[in-house]
């Protein structure tokens, strides 16, 4: 059954006090790091986080919403980082992020969940043991990418009102260059890292 979520999960709101300024400095590397102009680019991390939002709500799941919000705004920084190492993109967004936020408060979620929701968002299958919030990314990944066909218990109309509030613009041409890039640079990701 589909249960109605509060639409004001789309900002960080209701955060731990100390992790205020991840929402800040992750908006700052997105301008950065990110190469594309227009919006759907951004707009996509942002429907990603409200989606998640969503799933971790309806779930009863905990995690700070600052540092949800920063995570998914680097997810997929590592595909266009020039200075981040890694075996494949998901890798090289997880040393972004890192990178990035070492002086900054994190909250008391565990390095390893936070590395999982970084490294397994764009897996289709389900992974074996994989934390609760790590797999809220991995669903959020596909409503986004379904365009709202599999919403995991999440009402439709509320999906929907998501990709009003931020719409894909430019994505559709972003996605072709992410294809690009991972044909051309590291093909094994398609296998290893989305399927596998």
């Amino acid at each position: 059954m589909e249960q109605a979520i509060p639409t004001n999960v789309s900002t960080p709101e209701a955060a731990a006090p100390g992790t205020a300024a991840l929402a800040s400095r992750a908006d700052e590397v997105f301008e950065r790091t990110s190469p594309y102009s227009g919006v759907g680019f951004r707009n996509h991390c942002k429907r990603l986080f409200t989606f998640t939002s969503m799933i971790l709500d309806n779930e009863g799941t905990e995690l700070d919403s600052n540092l949800a919000y920063a995570i998914a705004m680097c997810h997929d920084l590592g595909l266009v980082s020039a200075q981040d190492q890694g075996y494949c993109y998901l890798n090289r967004s997880r040393a972004l992020f890192h990178r990035e936020m070492a002086d900054l408060e994190l909250g008391d979620t565990p390095r390893e969940i936070i590395d999982e929701c970084l490294l397994y968002n764009h897996r289709l299958l389900p992974v074996p043991n994989l934390s609760p919030q790590a797999d809220a990314f991995r669903r959020a990944v596909q409503i986004e990418h379904t365009r709202g066909l599999l919403r995991f218990g999440i009402n439709k109309t509320e999906v929907d009102k998501t990709f009003e509030q931020y719409p894909r613009g430019n994505f559709d041409r972003v996605l072709l260059d992410f294809t690009w890039r991972v044909a051309r640079r590291e093909p094994w990701t398609l296998i290893k890292g989305i399927f596998f």
